[in-house]
């Protein structure tokens, strides 16, 4: 398979029932052959696995999935081959984005990636906790996008050689905080040595079971216009060759219209671009009715949250 050039260092998808990358190196049980990663790990379909579907189902996902157990051994050992980088010892500049979704059920924290401790011996480093991730103080800011029992893409850039260092979360293609709480350079709870644990949590009381449908690590921190760009999960996994971001995508604005409507427009010299609406980020469809550069949305007819966006 011929893949474009690229800075991720490690890309995981699972289409063939195994470990194995599509990019970097092989992930490895944490306890190794026969144990209880291993025999707790299942692969296939997410109707398989009695899960949700990701997507529309019409091109099944593969998926792997982790057990929920409540204990040090579980974890899947990561070689992402990232030099050290950002002036440190340690690699301090990094994404990681996953397309995940966590079980409804189980403690109140579940960890994602355990970074300080290789055999996995302590606290793990990043959490889901209350529909949102981070870890510690002011770690877990957001808006309440990553849900238990859905499908989230989850991008997490690390850059600990900023002033100030900083971790810019985003869930969906949706932003969710610049974390600068307890950051800094070759901190041990966020810079990586040469390998980290998935899911591992060493001091055994904050898991849950996932669904995993894809797991990318990139050298380097991506900005945030970049992760906002990447939406949400797919059933091809993470891109490996990132969105190309348009400067000059026009403005989207919106007033009172005739009737009790909404009238959404934007720049009239603007062509070529479609007004789409989803209530959930992930399935986007044309909005009806648009006439040139405007359309008139009637909210008793669309409860709830709608997302829009403009695309070319």
């Amino acid at each position: 398979m011929l893949l474009p050039a690229s800075n991720v260092a490690g890309q995981w998808d699972f289409d063939r029932g195994t470990l194995e990358a599509t990019i970097g190196a092989p992930l490895q049980y944490l306890d190794g052959a026969d144990g209880l990663t291993q025999t707790g790990t299942a692969f296939g379909t997410p109707v398989d696995l009695g899960v949700e579907e990701l997507g529309d189902g019409v091109i099944p996902a593969k998926v792997m999935a982790v057990p929920g157990d409540v204990i040090r051994e579980i974890g899947y050992i990561m070689t992402h081959r990232i030099a050290p980088n950002g002036g440190g010892t340690l690699v301090n500049q990094y994404t990681l984005i996953m397309d995940v979704m966590i079980s409804t059920s189980g403690p109140g924290a579940a960890s994602i990636l355990q970074v300080d401790s290789l055999d996995n011996s302590n606290d793990g480093d990043l959490f889901w906790q209350g529909s949102n991730f981070g870890q510690g103080t002011n770690g877990y800011n957001g808006t309440g996008q990553f849900t238990a029992g859905a499908w989230h893409r989850v991008a997490a850039s690390y850059d600990m050689a900023a002033n100030p260092p900083v971790v810019v979360k985003v869930v969906d293609g949706v932003f969710q905080d610049n974390w600068t709480a307890n950051q800094g350079l070759d901190n041990p709870r966020r810079a990586l040595k040469p390998t980290a644990v998935l899911f591992g949590d060493g001091d055994q009381d904050e898991r849950r079971a996932w669904w995993v449908n894809s797991i990318q690590i990139r050298s380097g921190a991506l900005p945030v216009e970049e992760l906002m760009a990447l939406g949400g999960p797919q059933v091809g996994g993470i891109p490996i060759e990132l969105p190309e971001i348009n400067p000059t995508a026009p403005r989207l604005t919106f007033g009172r219209g005739m009737d009790n409507q909404v009238l959404y427009a934007w720049d009239r010299e603007a062509t070529g671009w479609v007004l789409e609406s989803s209530t959930n980020l992930t399935n986007w469809i044309p909005v009806p009715g648009v006439t040139a550069n405007y359309a008139l949305i009637n909210p008793a007819t669309n409860p709830g949250r709608l997302f829009l966006r403009l695309r070319q």
